[in-house]
């Protein structure tokens, strides 16, 4: 078995024993919301998917396998990571983020729910609940195993009664709109992006900014937004409602081009160089990059090596809604 797929394989297995594709300290995924005190129960729910929240530990996988991609004897590391996990608790000893990083996408994540809010949006949270969507085994191709986790979140979201959710980045809301309905019997959820809310609130006058940001930005569209859902106006009329100069990169809308992921977690190496083309195309337009992505937060932020700021959407609409 190659070194790829050890990966993928050590990952289908954490997903099926536990929700999430990496070790990760329980609890973690709601750790964020736990200030807030967001119900539990509603018809309406936020989902995160977890992915904002696993983001971080993603990049410390990535830095790890960076160093042992192009070893000799790699597949043998790999194997025996995934023989000594099915022992051992690695949850505090294999991945350690970047506790800057974790701070930031539960910040992000704040600014979303701070964000609702502010539209007059009522809705639950799932806590220990809010699993990961299993996007990333549908994109490598592991197709049983995604069925059966799809249908272990599905059964989640019903047990709590939910009718819509609420989905905070791209991957997560192609997942449950385009993708569970076709692995998961009778799976009937509204799904709508948070983009998607606040738009629809900004144009009814729902939502309304009360300062503006007077801040010049390149806009990074993430693929599936662009390609999959069509979520590409949205989020510019909400940037431009907050105070934002948009810039728009050689690549844009429809037509954008990758950060480097998902792949970053199976082939770091060429990851990173499409990452840093892109870093290149954005940097060359502005200083600032506004990402609408957890995935495309972590590796352009990876590449951007001071030629730029990163930032999410997020934490930008928040400020200039009053929902920080």
């Amino acid at each position: 078995m190659s070194a790829l797929d050890q990966v993928l394989s050590l990952m289908a297995e954490y997903v099926e024993r536990t929700g999430f594709p990496l070790p990760v300290p329980k609890g973690f995924q709601y750790r964020w919301a736990e200030p807030l005190g967001l119900p539990r129960r509603g018809r309406v729910y936020l989902y995160t998917g977890a992915l904002y929240q696993l983001a971080p530990y993603v990049e410390a996988l990535v830095e790890q396998l960076e160093r042992v991609e192009e070893r000799p004897g790699a597949g043998i590391v790999l194997r025996l990571a995934r023989a000594v996990s099915r022992v051992v608790d690695l949850s505090k000893i294999a991945v350690r983020p970047d506790p800057a990083r974790v701070e930031q996408v539960e910040r992000v994540l704040r600014s979303v729910a701070g964000l609702l809010r502010a539209a007059g949006v009522e809705y639950a949270y799932l806590y220990e609940d809010d699993l990961y969507s299993g996007i990333l085994l549908y994109d490598m191709g592991l197709d049983e195993a995604f069925e059966r986790h799809a249908r272990r979140v599905y059964a989640r979201l019903r047990e709590r009664g939910a009718e819509k959710v609420i989905t905070v980045d791209p991957h997560t809301t192609r997942a449950l709109r385009q993708v569970y309905p076709e692995y998961v019997p009778g799976f009937d959820l509204e799904v709508v992006s948070y983009l998607e809310v606040l738009d629809e609130a900004l144009g009814a006058g729902r939502l309304r900014p009360s300062a503006s940001l007077g801040l010049r930005a390149v806009i990074h569209d993430p693929c599936v937004y662009a390609r999959f859902l069509g979520i590409v106006e949205q989020p510019r009329r909400l940037l431009r409602a907050a105070g934002v100069e948009l810039a728009e990169p050689p690549r844009s809308r429809r037509m954008t081009y990758c950060c480097g992921g998902p792949a970053e977690a199976v082939l770091p190496a060429l990851a990173r160089r499409i990452a840093e083309t892109r870093m290149g195309e954005l940097a060359g337009v502005g200083d600032t990059v506004v990402t609408l992505c957890p995935i495309c937060l972590v590796n352009l932020g990876r590449a951007a090596r001071g030629r730029a700021r990163v930032v999410d959407a997020a934490e930008l609409l928040a400020r200039a809604f009053g929902a920080g």
